[in-house]
């Protein structure tokens, strides 16, 4: 999860690369997270999301990203309604630059 350079104006010039690298610890992960979150609330002002980034539902969207942003990937989600799963998803297809739609 590297930053995308930016020149002066704040545009980009070059999207970061998807690397898979050691990160110093959890709350590192957890704070770009939150960032990925505020950039997709500022994109998407009609579908703004009120996550909390707790353990697992990082775990999660780490999974998440992984495998979508893998060639041919894709992964079902099960679980109870309300848990969150549409909302992990939708950050980490804004993460990964994909375009979501929903049968």
């Amino acid at each position: 999860m590297r930053e995308d350079e930016l020149n002066e104006d704040g545009e980009l010039i070059n999207e970061a690369p998807f690397v898979y690298e050691a990160c110093p610890s959890n709350e590192h992960i957890k704070k770009i997270a939150v960032e990925k979150l505020e950039i997709y609330n500022e994109k998407n002002p009609s579908k703004k999301m009120a996550l909390v980034i707790f353990d697992d539902a990082l775990q999660h969207l780490l999974r998440l990203t992984r495998t979508i942003n893998a060639e041919a990937g894709s992964a079902m989600l099960v679980g109870v309604g309300g848990s969150g799963k549409t909302s992990l998803t939708r950050l980490a297809s804004s993460i990964c630059r994909h375009f979501m739609f929903q049968i």
